[in-house]
């Protein structure tokens, strides 16, 4: 599905997701905190049927989400309502239907949860969306990613593939560890 696209991206994120997605199969979607990752990605994919969510109780700091885990998951599922919250992501690997998934960050998750995202990265029927708040502990992840979006509030721009492994290749040297 890798398509090498110049995409013109503009104030729309929402939009400029939808754009990557079109002619991408694995989208990473990185930018710092309040800048509206998840919200712009929902809002990218409302209207699409078969969208499926991974979270993570920590952000990319391992500090837990504000409030709690499940307050999140509830504003998640509030942008929208028809999303398919993952616990079990073995249950993924047996589906032959198209879906979206989303994976929110990559910190702390166990080598075990790293092998089935990798996985996942590789199903054809399997388009995925990536989220992060430090892209350098996607670790050897971000080789199967075919754009890297850099989001700012109000527009996007791509982070160069080299670039990106080199930054995971450097600074992601420490491994944060499983959950806690």
């Amino acid at each position: 599905m890798k398509i090498n696209i110049d995409i013109q991206f503009t104030p729309d994120n929402p939009g400029n997701i939808l754009k990557a997605m079109e002619h991408n199969k694995n989208v990473l979607i990185r930018g710092i905190q309040g800048v509206g990752k998840i919200t712009n990605t929902m809002k990218a994919v409302r209207d699409n049927p078969n969208v499926y969510y991974i979270g993570n109780p920590v952000d990319y700091e391992g500090k837990r989400r504000p409030g709690s885990y499940e307050k999140y998951q509830q504003y998640i599922r509030s942008l929208k309502p028809d999303l398919t919250l993952i616990d079990d992501v073995s249950s993924l690997f047996q589906m032959t239907a198209a879906i979206i998934l989303i994976i929110d960050e990559i910190y702390g998750r166990s080598p075990e949860q790293m092998n089935q995202i990798t996985r996942l990265l590789d199903m054809p029927n399997v388009q995925v969306v990536q989220i992060v708040g430090c892209m350098k502990y996607m670790g050897k992840l971000i080789e199967k990613m075919d754009i890297i979006i850099d989001l700012h509030h109000d527009t996007a721009f791509t982070v160069d593939k080299a670039l990106a492994v080199a930054v995971c290749n450097t600074l992601g040297k420490k491994d944060p560890g499983p959950l806690s």
